[in-house]
């Protein structure tokens, strides 16, 4: 049985909800921050502070744009 290491797991994780977010900014050029922390909370089981975490480790590396006071996160390209 192979058991898979901590930060394997943690970088998938991670690489999923990059691929989530960025597969419904396809469809819009902006989404709802709450609504999809909400979404994801239910989708992966995580709490909201870890995804805050997860999602600002993406938008660090350029995935997309958060603005929290405006509920949005939106596409690199469109700012």
């Amino acid at each position: 049985m192979v058991r898979k290491n901590g930060a394997e797991v943690r970088r998938q994780r991670i690489q999923e909800i990059g691929k989530y977010i960025l597969a419904k900014l396809h469809d819009h050029h902006e989404i709802s921050l709450s609504k999809t922390l909400a979404a994801l909370q239910y989708e992966f089981g995580l709490t909201k502070e870890k995804l805050i975490e997860y999602l600002s480790i993406l938008q660090n590396v350029d995935r997309f744009i958060i603005y929290a006071e405006d509920d949005k996160i939106k596409r690199v390209d469109e700012t």
